[in-house]
């Protein structure tokens, strides 16, 4: 009793308020986050969804930083405005009549689709050829317009925006808005050289292979508002490396591959690639339709990417204000959960619908709250099952893999500097479901710690309920 009440008092002399409701999983728990660093900031709340009793409540109700969390919301909303069947529509359109020569524009009318590739491009072009046209004489028109505002959310590190999971959201969106390079040692030479295999913009090679300490030469990259890539600083001396880097000027690759794709489908085109707005007089020719928004949203969270989640809260804002920006999308996810679960979420604060901001703040309860309404909706398996689940699939694959919580944790992983977040359910056969929230703030170096300390608490969730 001794031990137990001191676990107690050592949590309140670290800024944390407890308030343990299950005999079993308290105690267990609290021993848990005995040995947290003390500059970490530690939210956890847990309920049993069968019982509706909760469990566990450290800090539950105070606002934290959630980074990919942020896509439970996201989600939740998206499944429950959009339904599972959404799917996004990339169009041809045309004003003129469709003949072997077209004698006025031709419109790309894209819809913001995250999963939208040159390939399906091509296919696209491919198909306008055969309906006949060989030649266009007015202008190809990129109409990206039902996404607006800023491309970036408030509140993301400068340090990130050079990379890939950090690539702008515009409505025109191929291969995830990223660009592969292959560095590749150059023998007997200093500088690698590089290889592209899905873009062509210019490259500025400055690398060197430090043989000495990577500290006092880092690897910096930048990505320039034009698509330049610009490689400076330092890599470890090994054979070879693969970088993904975000494209900052989606619309310029966007010509780029409609270039491309109209020249592999022998349509010449006599105009130029702009970009512009599609008329309501134009009329589609051909059409790609995405995977539906099921598939879209069990990628989404699997795998934490942040230009799937841009996208989706882009276009909740567009379909429920008829503003695809940020501010309108997580104001949208807000309405939303706000209008089916009853609750006020006025005390949550979002910049992004990804978690990249750093701005962003819910409350493990609230977590929890959508967590519990989602598993008692039709399409609870649906929504289970779109999340990583632990020791099987996504960033959870080598976690939470060990006896009995294999195949049985399904939950989304959240990691931005400072931050580590787990939320999710445990369902064990047998036993009750139970939903958990762990929000983890403001510690020092990287998130191992902060994530051995989460794997340990849904240890103790499987042993003791």
């Amino acid at each position: 009793m001794k031990r137990f009440t001191f676990f107690y008092l050592l949590l309140i002399f670290l800024g944390m308020s407890v308030m343990p409701v299950d005999a079993a999983l308290a105690p267990a728990i609290s021993s848990i986050l005995s040995a947290q660093p003390n500059d970490m900031q530690i939210g956890v709340y847990i309920k049993d969804l069968d019982s509706e009793q909760v469990l566990y409540d450290a800090n539950g109700a105070r606002p934290m930083t959630p980074a990919s969390n942020t896509k439970v919301f996201t989600a939740a909303a998206a499944y429950l405005y959009l339904g599972p069947d959404y799917h996004y529509v990339t169009q041809v359109a045309t004003a003129v009549p469709v003949t072997k020569v077209m004698l006025g524009n031709i419109y790309i009318d894209f819809s913001g689709d995250p999963t939208l590739t040159s390939a399906d491009i091509y296919a696209l072009i491919a198909a306008l050829k055969q309906q006949g046209v060989l030649q266009v004489r007015g202008n190809v028109v990129i109409d990206d317009s039902v996404f607006s505002g800023p491309a970036y959310g408030l509140g993301w590190a400068p340090g990130n925006l050079a990379y890939c999971y950090a690539a702008p959201v515009n409505g025109a969106i191929i291969n995830n808005n990223c660009m592969a390079l292959h560095i590749v040692k150059a023998r007997r030479q200093q500088v690698p050289f590089i290889k592209q295999y899905t873009t062509r913009f210019p490259v500025v090679n400055e690398l060197k292979l430090a043989h000495t300490n990577l500290h006092s030469c880092s690897f910096q990259p930048l990505i320039t508002a034009k698509n330049n890539i610009v490689l400076q600083g330092c890599l470890p001396p090994r054979g070879h490396w693969n970088i993904n880097f975000a494209i900052k000027d989606s619309n310029e690759y966007a010509r780029q591959v409609l270039a491309s794709a109209f020249a592999h489908a022998g349509i010449r085109v006599r105009g130029k690639f702009i970009t512009g707005t599609t008329p309501a007089a134009a009329k589609p020719i051909v059409a790609h339709n995405s995977n539906n928004l099921q598939t879209i949203l069990s990628y989404m969270l699997k795998h934490s990417d942040n230009v799937y989640a841009g996208a989706v809260g882009k276009t909740l804002g567009n379909v429920y204000y008829s503003i695809g920006s940020y501010k309108s999308g997580v104001n949208a996810i807000n309405a939303i959960l706000t209008a089916h679960l009853g609750v006020d979420f006025k005390p949550v604060y979002l910049e992004d619908s990804s978690g990249m901001s750093a701005y962003n703040l819910i409350a493990p309860q609230q977590l929890v709250q959508v967590l519990d309404y989602m598993y008692h909706q039709s399409i609870a398996n649906v929504f289970m099952n779109s999340l990583a689940i632990g020791g099987q699939q996504g960033t959870l694959a080598s976690r939470l893999n060990q006896w009995p919580l294999l195949g049985h944790v399904f939950a989304k992983t959240g990691t931005i500097d400072g931050v580590s977040t787990l939320s999710g359910y445990v369902a064990i056969p047998g036993h009750s479901v139970v939903a958990f929230a762990i929000m983890m703030n403001g510690y020092q170096g990287g998130p191992a710690h902060a994530r051995y300390l989460q794997d340990q608490i849904v240890q103790a969730i499987a042993e003791n309920t």
